[in-house]
């Protein structure tokens, strides 16, 4: 063997003559290849004064003294051009790029180092032992594997070790906190916000056992629970038109997608009172709307119903008919005024009747003080008259 097997250097034979060009060679290659560092990987031809000793990387497709040569080392080494074919694991520091690369092979590929694990990492800044891993950038993309490829899923786990600690993202404005989604103190999930980063509000809190959500409450008692601890509205509406806060409830029968018509006795919406009785909540009043009638396209036929709980029960006291009828203490009213029970009128003296003309025609007082004694008055549009005779109050 007259050459190393890996950088190819020529040995000195014994009795050789001439030693010192044999060595010098070896030299030479040495100085070329350890340590390899190239000035530029991209030039078409050579430079046309190069310093001595310089190296370049030759691309593929360069011309003129380098033509033939393509990713092989080029050093100008006494007055000329020698090239180096690399080895497979070869590395070259590619000094105009600050980069690393290896040959393979069959190309030249950067040398990336592993990372796994690493205890800082620091992207366009410093990491520290608090924050590990470290962002200065306009945007962050995190997306779906698909070189692996992997599910097409993509999910972040954000992982505490205990219920009582805090997992969560906190959103801040120069360094100080504005918002925060999490189950922070415990397994719930909270939404809060805080307008100078040291006093929070939080804003919603959704229980973890049944999916509750409290709106102002950390311990919803129900699906849905606002607690409001001041007099504001829970819904404003503020603009310059006519309409008005709205609460707007739907109901179907069937499944979400094939839905069908509601049925007599349904209930569109019902809000409902509790009050409690030192023991429990307990039942107090309840607004419903009911389905009255048969259902045709475009027309639900709707009565409006109130409940109050008293001491004799819990009841419907009031209803208002799909036809308009109005129902007091009687459950189908059958005119646009039913009672079922005695019906007081508002009482005046003569003197203190108010105004017949105003309160219009059919209007009905009861007058306490009128001439022969105490009388019902209805209103004509001009005078009150006695219902027994019409004859004028007086």
């Amino acid at each position: 063997m007259s050459d190393t097997p890996n950088l190819s250097l020529p040995y000195l034979a014994a009795g050789q003559a001439q030693k010192h060009v044999t060595l010098n060679e070896s030299l030479r290659r040495l100085d070329a290849i350890v340590q390899l560092s190239v000035l530029d990987r991209s030039l078409g031809t050579p430079p046309a004064t190069p310093p001595e000793g310089a190296r370049y990387l030759i691309p593929s497709g360069a011309g003129d003294a380098w033509a033939g040569h393509s990713n092989e080392i080029a050093a100008f080494q006494d007055g000329g051009w020698l090239f180096y074919a690399a080895r497979p694991g070869w590395c070259v520091y590619v000094q105009d790029e600050s980069l690393l690369i290896a040959w393979s092979g069959t190309g030249w590929n950067a040398v990336q180092a592993s990372i796994n694990p690493a205890p800082l990492v620091g992207v366009n800044t410093g990491a520290d032992t608090t924050n590990r891993l470290a962002v200065k950038s306009d945007a962050v993309l995190l997306s779906h594997d698909d070189v692996t490829p992997g599910s097409g899923d993509v999910r972040i786990a954000i992982n505490k070790a205990l219920s009582a600690k805090t997992a969560s993202l906190l959103f801040q404005t120069g360094y100080s906190g504005r918002a925060e989604i999490g189950t922070t103190g415990d397994d719930r999930l909270r939404f809060k916000v805080s307008a100078d980063g040291a006093n929070w509000i939080e804003a919603l809190c959704v229980d973890g056992v049944a999916g509750a959500i409290g709106l102002g409450t950390s311990a919803p008692e129900g699906p849905l629970h606002i607690l409001r601890t001041t007099q504001n509205p829970i819904h404003e509406r503020i603009d310059n038109s006519a309409g008005s806060p709205a609460f707007l409830s739907r109901k179907a029968r069937g499944t979400p997608g094939a839905k069908a018509a509601v049925i007599a006795g349904d209930a569109i919406q019902s809000f409902s009172g509790f009050g409690h009785d030192g023991q429990a909540y307990a039942l107090c009043s309840n607004l419903r709307w009911v389905v009255e009638g048969t259902v045709s396209a475009g027309k639900v036929p709707t009565r409006i119903e109130f409940w109050t709980a008293a001491v004799d029960g819990y009841a419907e006291r009031i209803r208002i008919s799909s036809a308009g009828n109005l129902g007091i203490g009687v459950g189908e009213p059958t005119t646009r005024l039913h009672v079922g029970g005695p019906v007081r009128f508002g009482s005046y003296t003569v003197a203190g009747l108010p105004s017949a003309s105003t309160h219009g025609a059919g209007a009905t007082v009861y007058v306490s003080d009128a001439a022969g004694g105490a009388v019902l008055a209805f209103s004509d549009g001009i005078d009150w008259r006695r219902v027994t005779d019409r004859s004028v109050v007086n």
